[in-house]
């Protein structure tokens, strides 16, 4: 039987990841979020208390957990202790999504409405694809990788791990984005992006290491 969800972070993405995995048919039991008081309800569900509750081996082994937070560090660190303290990372995909049979898809990732990942594409975990973002074939996006929303990868792009697409950038074919780079908004990127490089434009230019 399927555990219950808690989603960590009751953040704007929070309440995007709740809405995909009740159209989805997950029972949600609720956030964890150290900001908000316990009872508090955030985006129509209950904040059952902080991180503390990780704590918990009963309350751990009762559920599943995703965390739903665009900044790339704390998602990282949140997913890897919720494995430290023997939890299980739950693949949140909203019905609208379009996933290739081929492609593979990691634990704690979110696909958002619309997104869409083609034949051949391998997924990491804890990775967000977001709203109408799209992931063509043979794509490699490594854990913690974050894609905003209406952001499209051609073919062959390679995304190490904490790499950052922004809302509306275009990747062409066999680009490689090094870890925790950024790419901008509306940014058009045309050549490979260095490790911890911020890009922007069109054609994408550096602007700072």
């Amino acid at each position: 039987m399927t555990k219950p969800l808690v989603i960590l972070c009751a953040g704007g993405h929070g309440g995007v990841v709740l809405d995909a995995a009740r159209v989805g048919g997950r029972r949600v039991a609720g956030f964890l979020d150290s900001a908000s008081p316990a009872g508090h309800a955030l985006h129509g569900a209950d904040v059952l208390g902080g991180d503390a509750l990780l704590d918990d081996a009963i309350f751990v082994a009762g559920h599943d957990f995703v965390v739903a937070t665009g900044i790339q560090g704390l998602r990282r660190r949140l997913s890897l202790l919720v494995r430290s303290r023997g939890g299980r990372l739950a693949t949140i995909i909203h019905p609208s999504a379009i996933v290739s049979p081929a492609a593979r898809i990691g634990a704690g990732t979110v696909l958002a409405a619309g997104a869409i990942i083609n034949p051949g594409s391998r997924v990491g975990d804890f990775v967000i694809v977001n709203t109408g973002a799209t992931i063509d074939h043979d794509n490699l996006l490594e854990d913690g990788v974050q894609i905003c929303p209406g952001a499209h990868l051609a073919g062959h792009v390679t995304c190490r791990e904490d790499a950052f697409v922004g809302t509306g950038a275009a990747v062409i074919p066999k680009i490689t984005i090094g870890a925790r780079a950024i790419v901008g908004a509306g940014t058009t990127v045309i050549e490979d992006v260095p490790e911890g490089e911020t890009v922007v434009g069109c054609p994408a230019r550096a602007v700072r290491p």
